[in-house]
């Protein structure tokens, strides 16, 4: 009887280890994933207006989808899938630093990109060109 008791809580204790060896991993994969999709900023210190750098092309989608680029009413649409650091997106970076309280420059500074590594919710800050940012006490109004 002792035996039954011994085999049914052994099969139990693997069973219980192999769930958690197997959420450690799935939760090491998903903070690895997180860590890699900004890792491309820290190649983009220093970059500005003009610049053409690997990686500008994710900052632009980044920017994107906060709502702060948008090249569908630009005549510059020839840069909008390339890694080319044009005027659209030296606004789109300036607008970005007022909302968090970042010296607005253009340039992407150690604390500009240390605010876009920050893990976000995804929800926009700039939607139909009205900036939600509770950072200014009007809205501002994004083009």
């Amino acid at each position: 009887m002792a035996s039954k008791y011994f085999s049914l809580f052994s099969l139990a204790l693997i069973v219980l280890l192999s769930l958690l060896f197997a959420h450690s991993i799935s939760a090491s994969d998903h903070t690895n994933k997180k860590n890699s999709s900004v890792e491309f900023l820290k190649q983009l210190q220093g970059c500005h207006k003009g610049d053409k750098v690997k990686g500008i092309l994710q900052l632009k989608k980044y920017l994107k989808q906060f709502g702060y680029l948008n090249y569908k009413n630009s005549n510059n649409r020839k840069h909008e899938n390339d890694d080319d650091f044009d005027d659209l997106l030296e606004s789109a970076v300036k607008t970005y630093q007022l909302n968090f309280h970042v010296q607005s420059t253009g340039v992407l500074d150690r604390k500009t990109l240390s605010k876009m590594a920050k893990p976000r919710c995804g929800v926009a800050d700039i939607v139909n060109g009205t900036n939600w940012m509770k950072s200014r006490e009007k809205s501002h109004h994004h083009n």
